[in-house]
Order: C-alpha cells, then structure tokens, then sequence
C-alpha cells in the first residue's frame, strides 16, 4: 500500500475511533504511560502537541508539566519556508491561538526556542501521526515537519504517540524519514529496536 492510501485508510480508522465512546478513556491511558516514564519525570524541555481534529489528546501531560515546572514547547509551521516548523515556549494553554491548518499553535508573542536548547537528553518529544510501525516509522501528513525537527535535536528523546489499533506492519519509508525511539500505546511504552 503507498503512503496516500495508507493516510486515507488510517484517518478513516482513527476517525472511527475518535467517535467512540472510549476515546478519551484511550486517550488517557496514552497520557498516563507517558507521565510514569523515567524519561518524562527527568526531562527538563518537553515538546508537545495541541490536537487537531481526531488526533491523541495530551494536554494532560502539558498540564502535569507546568506543574512540575518543566518548560513546555509548542510547534508553529513556518508560513514561508514549505515543511518547517519551530517550537515556542507556552507557559499555558491560554498562549495558543488557531494557526495554519487550523491548529492551535503558540501566539506570536510566545518565545521562538532554538534547536541547541532542545537538542539534549534533557528533552522529550511526543511526536503525533495517523501511524507508526513496530520500527518506529512514523505516517504523517505529508508535509515532512517533524522529519525535519527531529534531525536537528538527534540528542532529545522522542515518543510516537498512537493507539494499537492504528499501528502498520509496514510504512514506506523515504531517506528522509526519521523513526522514533519509543512508542506509546493505550497498552505500553516500548521501546525501539534498531
């Protein structure tokens, strides 16, 4: 199957989940993995998400963040440069606005954080996709952002964050697709092996 029929397949599934009424129970299960992992406990910088549409809600581990003082990032895509995106500094989640695509992302006033601040053992990525394979190869949108991102902070940790349901055996991969080092289920963390 390629990349563009996998995408239409994988929303239509993760669309039907969303409309389920566990949802948010998975959702949560997701959160909770990532919230007991010695990772997340020890890491200063985490880079996060604000959900769109049917995707994994985490804003309970943006919350649990701020209150353990750890400094939280959100990505902004770069409406001039086609597939960048940097991350800014949000202290809470009144510092979000609708962005491109309609997704809340960091209001212009919040704090552009350079790549060597996140490129660190100190720093933990959730990375959301419409899939991931056992490898950590992850099935995005398309557009190349975190590919991008993740290549520039090779020293930070990075989480896929999906549900099991969502996994595929196989991804095409391009030489520019990055895996991730974990993977977050309803059911577990695991880690990658390479």
């Amino acid at each position: 199957m390629d990349k563009n029929t996998l995408r239409k397949h994988m929303t239509e599934q993760r669309n039907t989940l969303y409309k389920n009424n566990n949802f948010n129970e998975l959702c949560l299960k997701v959160q909770n993995h990532v919230l007991k992992h010695p990772l997340f406990l020890s890491a200063k910088n985490i880079c996060t998400y604000a959900p769109a549409k049917s995707e994994i809600n985490v804003n309970s581990i943006s919350q649990t963040a701020w209150e353990q003082n750890k400094t939280v990032y959100y990505p902004r895509c770069s409406k001039t440069q086609k597939g960048i995106m940097h991350f800014y500094l949000c202290n809470n989640f009144s510092e979000l606005e609708k962005g491109a695509y309609g997704i809340l992302e960091p209001k212009k006033s919040c704090p552009i954080c350079s790549e060597d601040i996140l490129n660190s053992p100190d720093t933990l990525i959730l990375v959301p996709a419409l899939s991931y394979s056992p490898k950590g190869c992850r099935l995005g949108y398309g557009q190349g952002f975190y590919d991008r991102f993740l290549a520039k902070i090779p020293q930070a940790s990075s989480f896929g964050v999906t549900f099991t349901e969502l996994l595929s055996n196989e991804i095409p991969a391009d030489p520019w697709d990055l895996p991730v080092q974990y993977l977050v289920t309803e059911e577990e963390i695991q880690k990658i092996q390479i």
